[in-house]
């Protein structure tokens, strides 16, 4: 545990503050945002990875909308709480660290990273675009939901790494990994422009 949180402070922080951050986001609408992406992969009782579940919340509802859904979470302490929470299998995954993951490559249906990739720095993305693109099937749906900004990026007074993209930068990047644009909107949704400062991208990865 010590040289996991040596390498990624942002873990630790959750790590240690892991159930002010399950009750805090407990209650975080992302319902509808959920519907649009299952409707986009299709098909009867789909295999979705949530990456960086959290406690759980999407976790759970994936479940509950009849999906074979399965967690990965980098840090333990959330982990636990998602696997209780939801009943699904929640994997401990640091996606910063090469190595072996628990399931085969071309497995998932889509990928649900919500509140995820702006933790992440720059430079690491192709290879965590990369690894995300194996593990999708061919035509497999990629979601993801991140703060934007000016590109400033850096860590935070609390330990965790904050990266604020410019939506061009971010698509771009993606793109690059072998995904293609769907869709995309902006959250708060029903608010005015200048406060929604959330992107919501959803991709198709071609081969």
């Amino acid at each position: 545990m010590r040289g996991r949180a040596a390498a990624n402070p942002t873990l630790a922080h959750y790590d240690a503050h892991a159930a002010h951050y399950a009750d805090l986001l407990a209650d975080h609408d992302s319902g509808a945002a959920r519907q649009r992406f299952l409707t986009m992969v299709g098909g009867a009782a789909p295999a979705i990875l949530d990456l960086g579940c959290g406690a759980g919340r999407d976790l759970a509802g994936f479940r509950d909308a009849g999906a074979r859904a399965t967690g990965a979470e980098g840090s333990a302490a959330l982990a636990a709480i998602a696997a209780g929470h939801s009943g699904a299998a929640v994997h401990v995954l640091d996606l910063l660290s090469p190595g072996v993951v628990p399931w085969e490559e071309a497995v998932f249906d889509g990928i649900w990273a919500h509140h995820l990739f702006f933790h992440l720095p720059g430079p690491a993305l192709p290879f965590v675009l990369a690894r995300l693109h194996g593990w999708l099937r061919p035509g497999g749906v990629f979601y993801a939901c991140d703060p934007t900004g000016d590109g400033m990026e850096g860590v935070a007074p609390d330990g965790r790494y904050l990266a604020f993209r410019r939506p061009q930068s971010w698509k771009a990047a993606v793109r690059a990994a072998g995904f293609r644009l769907i869709e995309e909107w902006r959250r708060p949704e029903g608010q005015p422009r200048h406060r929604q400062d959330w992107l919501v991208t959803l991709w198709r990865a071609v081969v």
